[in-house]
Order: C-alpha cells, then sequence, then structure tokens
C-alpha cells in the first residue's frame, strides 16, 4: 500500500500544551538547549548581531573595485633626444639582463621607444615585492657606466595600490598661464581637506625656462651652444664657499646667485671683452620663461582645459571622500574666467550598485517573506525571514578584521550566499515545525528538530566554504578581484549557523501561533493543497523514479547531454567577463608615429563634428559633454586596475563622450557608438581608429607574441598571421606592434672630417645641443620642477636648410659647414621596439565581433588551429598568447585546479557525515546537474554565460548540496531504524519535501527582481541571478526525484558486489 499521511503545513494544534516536557529540559544540557529553553540570551545575541552588524557596516571603507596589486616593478628611463634603437642598445637590454636572473621574477618585458626606455618586471607569485625592488635596484646600480650620456637617472618603481575617486575639469576662455594658475589652485586647495590626500594634474604642460640663440648670433659672438651653458650653469648657482670663525661668532660664506625666473638670467655675464665691455645673456638670446615647446590641445566641451584627478590609497573610504568633494564643489568659487565641473566620479557606479542592490534586496526580501506567510505560519515565516538581515549584519562584524570592505565585490558575494542563508533557515524552521506536528509543542519537540538536521546542515555549510576557499590562492588578476569573495562566504554562513541553531529555536519553542482568522483559515487551504500534491502526485512520482531508476538516471543524463549540448554549439555562449556599458564612449585616433600635429588635429575636429552630429540626431539626448586631448590621450579610471591619466605624442588623439542619463537618453551606448563610428567614416592615413562603450575597457580580445632570432623571418611571420587574422570570421580592427618610427638623418664622417680630427660624438653632441638643446640645471619653483634649456629658437629646427646651415666647430676654435665633415643618409627606424625575456617580440591584436565568435572561441581558433601552421611554415619562430587571453587561460586554468581540490575537501566533508565513501558521490551527483540547468537557464533567457555566472553555480552547489545531504540524512536515519530501502527513500523524500519545495521557491523568489532589472549596472549580476534562481528549480527535481533513484541504485552496486545477484526490494507498493 502506498504511504498516505497528510500533515498539517502549520501543526499549531489548540489540544496541546504550552508548558515545556520538564523532563526533557533536565535532560538537556547542550548549548542549543540553553538557547532554545532560554529567549533572553537569544534575543541579546540577535540584537548584538543586528546593532553591532549596522555600526560596524557604517565604520567600513568603500571603493569602485577591490585594490589590485599586479605584481608589477617598473624601471623607466628618460633619454631625451634618443631614437629606440639607441634606447634598446643603450637602456633597456642592459636592464633587462641585470634582473634577468633574479630570485623572483617571473618575466621581464621592455619597451625601447623615443626618448625614453621602460622595462617591466613581472613577479612570481608570493614572492615579497618590496625585498624584488631592492634587488632590482641593486642589480641596476651595478650596471656599469649606466646611465649614459645625456639620459636621466632610472626610476624604479612598485606598483602602488591607488585608485581613482574622481577628477575635476577646469576650463577658462583666457590664456594658458590663467588655466593652469586656476588648476594648481584647485589642487592647492583640495589638499586642505581633511579625507583628500593624493591629488595631481592631467593635461598640464611642464615648464620649462627656454634660452635660445640663434647661429647668427652665435657666428656674430663666437660662440657655441656649449659655451653658453657652461656660462649659465657657473653664474646660476649657490655655492657654499667654507666657514669663517672670528671672535665674534662663526660667519658662512656662500654664494647666493642661482636665477629663479627667466627674467633673472640676462644679466649673466658670457665674456669680458678687451676694451672692457661686458657680453651678457640678454645680448645674444632670447629667453622664454614658460611651457615647453610641446602641440597638445585639450578642451571640453570647445574650451581649452585641464584635470585635476583625486586618488584613494587602499585605507581609505572612496564614497566619504567623493561626499566631500562634491560638498567643497557647491561652495567653491573659482578664479576669474575660469570654471570647475566634474569630469569622472568612480564613486557613481558604487552608489549606484548600492541602490540597485538594496532596491531589489527590498523588493526580493518582501518576495520571499510574502511566500513564507502564505506557506507557514505568521511566526514561521518571520523568524525564517529575519535569517536574512540577522546573518547579513552579523558578517558585517567580521569584515574589518577580515580586511574586507564594501566594493562590487564584496556586494556581489553577499548576493550569492543568500540561497545558504535562506535554506538553513527554511531546513531547520521546517524540521523544527515537523518535530511539533509529530510530538507536540514545547522545547523538546523543538530542539529534536534542530538536532535532527545540525550535521547535514552544518556541513551544507561547510562544503560552500570549502568550494569559495580557493579563490585567495589565485593570485591573476581575475582571482586578485574575486578573491575577496571567500572572506565574505566565510563569514556569512556562520552567522546563519549562529542564528538558525542559536535564535531561531528559542522563537519557535513556544506554543503561540500568530496568524489568526482569515490568514490561518487561508494558510491551511494552501498547506492542506501542497500537502495533498505531495501525497498524490509527487510521492508516487518518486516511487516510479526508484523502480525505474536506470530510465530516470538515462533522463538525468540527456539534460547533461543537452546542456552540453547547447555549449559546444554555441547556442549558449562563454564570454569570460561580460560587457558592462560604460556612461562614456571612446575614440582612440592614431597615426603614424611622426604625423605632423595639424594632420591630427584635422582628424579629431572631424570625428568631434561626428559626435555633434549623433547628439542633433537624437534630439540633443545622446550626450551632455565630450572631452577631447589632440596630440595625446586621456582616459578614465575605470574598472579594476582601470587607473585614469595621460600621454601625450603628436600622432594621438582621443575623444571623450559623457552620455546623458536614462532617460532622457533613450539608446544605449553600444547604439550610440556604433551611429558614432558611421558618422565618422573613414578616415586617410590612419593607423587605427577604435571606438569603446564597455565600462573596464580592457585589452585587446586576441593577441599573440612572436619572437624570431632574424628580423626578415619575424616581419614575414607577422605579416602572414595578420592575413590568417583577417580570414576568420568575426575579427577585426587587426594591429601589430611593428610600426615605422619618424624618418631620421644618420650621420656619417667624411674624410674632411676624419683628417680635421672630428669623431662622431663630436658631430653628434654639438647636433643635440643646438636642435634637442642642452639641459643647464634644473629648478624647483612651488610645485613645479624646471628645466632651463638652452638651444635653437623654434624657427630654427623646423626644416632640413637649418640643419645645412649648421657650422660645426673644430678642434682649433674655428668653424666649418656640416655638410664639409659629415654627409646625411636618410633612413627610418621602429616606433618602439618591444622585448620579452631578451628576445625582440612584435604582438599582433585583434578585437572580435561577440555577435560572431566569443573572445574565448576566437583565441582558441587561433592557438589551435593557425598556430600550429605558421610555427611550420617559419622554423625557429617562437608564439606565445598575451594580453587578455592569456589572462583569463591562466585564470581559469588556475581555478580548474584548485577547484579540484576544493572538491575533494567537500568529498572529505561529505564522507565524515554520512560514513560512507560512495553516499558522497550521490549527494554531489546533484552540483552537475544544477550547473546544467544554469546553463539551460541561460539560454531560455538569452544570456551568455560568464565568469559572474560561474560564481553563481558554485553558490548553487552549496544549496544544492545541503539540499541532497538532508534528503539522504534523513534516509540514513530511516535505515538505521529498520526500514526497508524503497520505504527509507520514499519516506525522505516524503518528509523533506517541504523543506526543499521552501527552499527552492525562496531563492528563486529573492532573485526574480534582479532578473527582471533593467538598468545598466544590473547587466552585470544578471548572469549571477540566472545560475541561480534557474539552476536552483533544475537541480531540485533532480534532488527530489534522481537522488532517490541514485541511492537505490547504489544499494544495487552494493549488494551486486556482496552477493552478484540483483537486489530485490520489498516495499509497501510491491517489488521492483
Amino acid at each position: 500500500m502506498a504511504i498516505q499521511r497528510t500533515e498539517e503545513i502549520h501543526g499549531q494544534g489548540s489540544g496541546g500544551s504550552t508548558k515545556p516536557d520538564q523532563a526533557s529540559l533536565t535532560k538537556d544540557t547542550g548549548i542549543i538547549a540553553y538557547f532554545t529553553n532560554n529567549s533572553v540570551a537569544a534575543n541579546l545575541i540577535m540584537g548584538l548581531l543586528l546593532i553591532g552588524g549596522l555600526i560596524s557596516g557604517f565604520g567600513l571603507n568603500a571603493q569602485v573595485f577591490p585594490t589590485l596589486n599586479p605584481g608589477i616593478i617598473t624601471v623607466v628611463v628618460p633619454y631625451p633626444g634618443a631614437t629606440p634603437s639607441e634606447v634598446e642598445e643603450s637602456i633597456t637590454r642592459r636592464v633587462e639582463e641585470a634582473v634577468l636572473g633574479i630570485e623572483g621574477v617571473d618575466e621581464v618585458r621592455s619597451s625601447a621607444s623615443e626618448n625614453v626606455g621602460t622595462v617591466t618586471i613581472e613577479l612570481k607569485d608570493y614572492v615579497d615585492d618590496k625585498e624584488v625592488k631592492d634587488d632590482v635596484e641593486a642589480a641596476v646600480e651595478r650596471i656599469a657606466d649606466f646611465p649614459p650620456e645625456n639620459a636621466e637617472q632610472p626610476e624604479i618603481e612598485r606598483a602602488q595600490s591607488v585608485s581613482d575617486v574622481m577628477t575635476f575639469v577646469v576650463t577658462s576662455q583666457r590664456d594658458e598661464h590663467t588655466l593652469r594658475q586656476a588648476a594648481e589652485t584647485l589642487a592647492d586647495t583640495l589638499l586642505t581637506l581633511p579625507k583628500v590626500t593624493l591629488v595631481s594634474l592631467m593635461g598640464a604642460k611642464d615648464m620649462e625656462i627656454s634660452i635660445e640663440v640663434t647661429e647668427q648670433s652665435l657666428r656674430e659672438f663666437d660662440l657655441s651652444i656649449d659655451q653658453v651653458a657652461r656660462a649659465i650653469r657657473a653664474s646660476s648657482i649657490n655655492l657654499s664657499a667654507g666657514e669663517l670663525r672670528t671672535q665674534a661668532g662663526d660667519l658662512l660664506l656662500r654664494t647666493n646667485q642661482k636665477r629663479m625666473f627667466g627674467t633673472e638670467f640676462g644679466d649673466i655675464v658670457l665674456r669680458a671683452e678687451p676694451d672692457g665691455s661686458i657680453l651678457r645673456l640678454r645680448d645674444v638670446a632670447t629667453i622664454r620663461d614658460g611651457f615647453v615647446d610641446e602641440k597638445v590641445i585639450q578642451e571640453f566641451n570647445g574650451q581649452q582645459s585641464l584635470l585635476v584627478k583625486v586618488e584613494k590609497s587602499e585605507a581609505e573610504d572612496a564614497l566619504a571622500i567623493a561626499s566631500q568633494l562634491k560638498e567643497f564643489l557647491r561652495s567653491y568659487e573659482p578664479p576669474p574666467g575660469t570654471s570647475v565641473e566634474i569630469w569622472d566620479d568612480q564613486t557613481d557606479i558604487l552608489q549606484q550598485r548600492l541602490s540597485l542592490l538594496v532596491r531589489n534586496g527590498v523588493l526580493g526580501f518582501a518576495m520571499v517573506f510574502l511566500f513564507l506567510v502564505i506557506m507557514l505560519d505568521l511566526r514561521l515565516a518571520t523568524w525564517v525571514a529575519m535569517g536574512v538581515p540577522i546573518s547579513f549584519l552579523g558578517a558585517l562584524l567580521f569584515f574589518a578584521p577580515f580586511g574586507v570592505n564594501i566594493n562590487m565585490i564584496s556586494l556581489f558575494a553577499l548576493i550569492i550566499v543568500l540561497g545558504i542563508v535562506v535554506d538553513d533557515a527554511v531546513v531547520v524552521g521546517e524540521n523544527i515545525i515537523t518535530e511539533q506536528e509529530k510530538g507536540g509543542p514545547g522545547a523538546a519537540s523543538t530542539l529534536k528538530g534542530v538536532r535532527g538536521v545540525f550535521g547535514p546542515v552544518t556541513i551544507g555549510v561547510l562544503t560552500t566554504m570549502a568550494a569559495f576557499a580557493p579563490l585567495p590562492f589565485d593570485t591573476g588578476t581575475g582571482g586578485q578581484i574575486l578573491g575577496w569573495a571567500p572572506n565574505v562566504v566565510t563569514s556569512l554562513p556562520p552567522m546563519s549557523l549562529l542564528e538558525v541553531f542559536f535564535i531561531l529555536p528559542a522563537h519557535l519553542a513556544h506554543d503561540r501561533s500568530w496568524s489568526t482568522g482569515p490568514l490561518k483559515s487561508f494558510q491551511q487551504s494552501v498547506g492542506s493543497k501542497v500537502m495533498a500534491f505531495r501525497d498524490r502526485v509527487f510521492l508516487p512520482q518518486v516511487a516510479q523514479a526508484v523502480q525505474r531508476r536506470y530510465f530516470t538516471l538515462l533522463c538525468g543524463i540527456c539534460l547533461l547531454v543537452v546542456a552540453g549540448a547547447m555549449f559546444a554549439s554555441g547556442a549558449v555562449r562563454f564570454i569570460f567577463f561580460p560587457d558592462l556599458e560604460s556612461n562614456t564612449i571612446r575614440a582612440s585616433l592614431n597615426f603614424p608615429v611622426g604625423t605632423p600635429f595639424r594632420t591630427t588635429e584635422i582628424a579629431a575636429n572631424r570625428i568631434i563634428e561626428a559626435a555633434y552630429q549623433v547628439n542633433e540626431a537624437n534630439d540633443g539626448t545622446a550626450f551632455k559633454a565630450i572631452s577631447a586631448t589632440i596630440g595625446g590621450t586621456s582616459r578614465a579610471g575605470s574598472g579594476p586596475g582601470g587607473g585614469s591619466g595621460m600621454t601625450t605624442a603628436s600622432h594621438v588623439s582621443s575623444i571623450i563622450i559623457t552620455l546623458q542619463d536614462e532617460p532622457p537618453r533613450t539608446l544605449s551606448a553600444g547604439a550610440l557608438e556604433r551611429q558614432w563610428r558611421q558618422a565618422t567614416g573613414e578616415i586617410s592615413g590612419v593607423e587605427s581608429l577604435s571606438f569603446r562603450s564597455d565600462y573596464f575597457g580592457r585589452g585587446s580580445d586576441v593577441e599573440f607574441r612572436l619572437a624570431h632570432q632574424n628580423d626578415e623571418t619575424l616581419y614575414a611571420a607577422v605579416d602572414e598571421l595578420k592575413a590568417r587574422y583577417a580570414r576568420l570570421p568575426g575579427f577585426y580592427d587587426i594591429q601589430d606592434t611593428f610600426n615605422l618610427g619618424k624618418r631620421q638623418f644618420d650621420i656619417e664622417l667624411t674624410p674632411a672630417g676624419e683628417a680635421a680630427g672630428l669623431l662622431p660624438s663630436d658631430i653628434a653632441s654639438q647636433l643635440r645641443n643646438n636642435f634637442f638643446g642642452q639641459e643647464v640645471q634644473r629648478i624647483q619653483r612651488g610645485r613645479n620642477e624646471l628645466k632651463v634649456m638652452v638651444r635653437y629658437p623654434e624657427n630654427q629646427r623646423q626644416s632640413t636648410q637649418n640643419l645645412e646651415r649648421v657650422r660645426i666647430r673644430l678642434q682649433d676654435g674655428t668653424q666649418t659647414p656640416l655638410s664639409t665633415v659629415a654627409r646625411l643618409k636618410e633612413s627610418r627606424s621602429f616606433s618602439s621596439i618591444e622585448r620579452v625575456d631578451g628576445l625582440r617580440i612584435v604582438s599582433v591584436t585583434s578585437e572580435v565581433d561577440n555577435s560572431i565568435v566569443t573572445p574565448t572561441q576566437a583565441n582558441g581558433q587561433v592557438l589551435n588551429q593557425v598556430i600550429p601552421e605558421l610555427l611550420a611554415r617559419f622554423p625557429g619562430l617562437q608564439a606565445d598568447q598575451a594580453g587578455q587571453g592569456r589572462e583569463e587561460s591562466d585564470d581559469m586554468a588556475s581555478l580548474g585546479r584548485m577547484m579540484v581540490v576544493a572538491m575533494l575537501t567537500i568529498f572529505v566533508l561529505l564522507a565524515s557525515q554520512t560514513r560512507s565513501y560512495l553516499q558522497p558521490l550521490v549527494v554531489l551527483a546533484g552540483v552537475p546537474f544544477g550547473a546544467a540547468g544554469a546553463v539551460i537557464g541561460h539560454f531560455l533567457l538569452g544570456y551568455n554565460i560568464s565568469f559572474i555566472s560561474i560564481f553563481g553555480m558554485v553558490a548553487l552547489s552549496g544549496v544544492v548540496v545541503n539540499s541532497a545531504l538532508v534528503l539522504t540524512d534523513q534516509y540514513n536515519r530511516n535505515r538505521a531504524a529498520g526500514m526497508a530501502i524503497q520505504a527509507s527513500i520514499i519516506e525522505a523524500s516524503q518528509r523533506r519535501f517541504r523543506a526543499i519545495f521552501l527552499t527552492t521557491a525562496t531563492t528563486a523568489l529573492g532573485l526574480t527582481p534582479m532578473l527582471f532589472e533593467t538598468s545598466t549596472q544590473a547587466q552585470f549580476l544578471i548572469p549571477m541571478a540566472v545560475s541561480l534562481a534557474t539552476g536552483i528549480v533544475f537541480a531540485s527535481v533532480i534532488i527530489l526525484f534522481l537522488i532517490p533513484a541514485l541511492v537505490v541504485i547504489l544499494e544495487d552496486v552494493k549488494r551486486l558486489g556482496r552477493r552478484g545477484v540483483p537486489v530485490q526490494l520489498q516495499t509497501g507498493c510491491g517489488r521492483l
């Protein structure tokens, strides 16, 4: 006969005694019994968690993303006037050789560009970066004759943990000096604010004092640039001359003649003539005290502008700093003729995310509570729902000790453990009510209900913590970003255990029903219908699933196959980092190195005009501001490690559109990006023109590095790889780092020059002095360090005719034309020379169209199809994946290895609870099926799978393991009580149906508001909600039907192993 037992889901009968069983109370003396019988102690613990959590929460620092430690040391050596080849030979190769053997160094990359050499040292995991930095400094200091003449001292820096908070834009219609002064005034004023410690200017030209001497003046007065420089250096000086000890006291002797302003240099004596007249600097030179000779235009809404950036260290609160900055701006009065406004606020996204979570959290909590009230007595529903705020606020108490602050990742982690919190409260609360229904109300039944699920619930929480535990050991960028999640997961589930074992039982131990009147009648009606569904529909189906257990297993495998086929066919695609629309669109323009500034300016103005056309076509609702940097690039600090900054070069420009809010804007950033790209059209001669509207602004989708000992072979391989890229579907914006640099003249001595006793260094130094200039000294004037340079005036440094007129000073003091002693040969080098671990490399990059192919698929195609053919065609070629693709691959491989360790740990925990080596495999079987359900959920709702989705699946596994463990634990109890196998599993399914049903419904309902959220900020989190909400539905079906079948299959295996015959199971329903 079938099991026909109908239970009251609310179970608060009126005939039971309200007094607890005194014998039980005296017998049970454990800590759970203590709190069950002591509601005062339970309420005090609850108050401590709620109030203490609120206080701790308000004291936590806030930042947008966790601060990253990139594990990088950089060596930068400025070499003014040097070509990339000179920088490679004199700077980068020598530094590479010095640091390659240092312990803790993983990879050494170098870039030799015009005027500067940069060596980037990537460190191995778990090394002391401060110690390695000391070793690098010592190694560089040991390099003989380093740095070379005319190069500056090496700047060796370890990556600092700072992040952007807010950037102000200062505009002015007056001259450049007024603008610079207004920006410096703003920066100085900001530093007086209590919470502001790091302020810097972006886009500001350096100041310098330029002493310009024409070739005519040099000839007229028989001088050279070198002689003028020596005279200035000897006259503009502060020098101690010793000490005079007199009877009246000691007197210091010193010269105090160092000039600080350009006007003070004019009276420097260059030479005293035989007739007694004095030749002063002002007689032969023009002295200009101003900005460096650098062409760059920075505009904001058509006005010249400068940016003032405010940063924070890891220990500072971004929201508090931003609040103070906004309060300051409301009362700040800029100097006349200038204006100040916010250009970029990195805390906007954090505030939007907080608002999003609060809004969806409140709505989701309300839906969960309403559902619980429908299904349970008001008292039980209230205290089960209270588990969420109690656990969440209690976890905040441990955030500070664990080094956790409020950021996008910690908030994200709070969401993913929501299911665990609800699951624990539902399982414990439901079991308490079940025991009270059987044994009557009171503390004894309550205590029995808690102890009945104590082991499974505790082990379930530990398995969840074990699943997240490996993340801090992934030291890649992805691991560092998401490594905060384990700290949150470590804090919150223990608080959930504290709530369900010590607080919840105290409030359910008394015979007081809060539901009355129509509410109670409605609840009883719903409860009876649910139980009728369980007994008349669900249990017979479970019996069928057990009876046809191998067919049930086959159906489960089919579900896995369907999910795998969806993934393999591309119906559901994997994109490691999902695109998140930004509130800006950025256009980056690059011409070949050496392109005249005017050409770049014309093209940039065309892009700006196209932006205005897009705005007009959308009735002025598209954007609210446009920033342009012509002759340089500026960037806002978006995303983890995004950092803002600015570089200058005549051949590049960047234009950034700040979008309007939604509404009035009606189009997405991606749609506006496409309109802007189309309105701009093709620009002739451009090397690259890219438009980006994603928030994180990461590197290229596909990047591979090629290296070969033979340069010609290397360049041929680069061309071949670019051609193969172009033939692959979805690849566009294909670039490489093999770019020709500026035209250059190579100078060689003629026979006449050699006969005159000249050396190549003589001619090179004289030409350098004339055209680049000779640095005389440096002056610290206020916040600015100025160089004092002596050179030709600008109009004599602009054509080859100026070069032809140069006269070279010979060893006897006479002068001769340059053409007499040297010949000029035109050539062309590279714009930059990249090296990795001593090998010259060329990187080939491409973007991919996500609607055609994902970055993961694209990298796989190149790695598995293109690269092997390339290596076969070019013997000796080395090819490595680089950039974002390599980092994502490394992160996934590292996480894969660590998850193996996590699964072994989970297996140990489950085996210790079930006292079996095989039954944990049955419990864990629900995990892949839950993941398969999540994949199908992504397909049905039209979302790609990302690492956010994977984290949702990890969190889902905690709920699945918990529910499956509770079910199998009840089965083991039934078997220990002597029940038959099938009767045991069906009774366990009947007993745990209500808990699993409530857990599934509450988890799904709690995340439903997020699934239907339309705001831009929610798009980042929706895949996680899809994994949890849809995965839990599929997983619950698996737990209720497949797990019972697997349990019996396991018994088949055991019986076959012992007797070699099929198992015959006798049940009330007949033989299987």
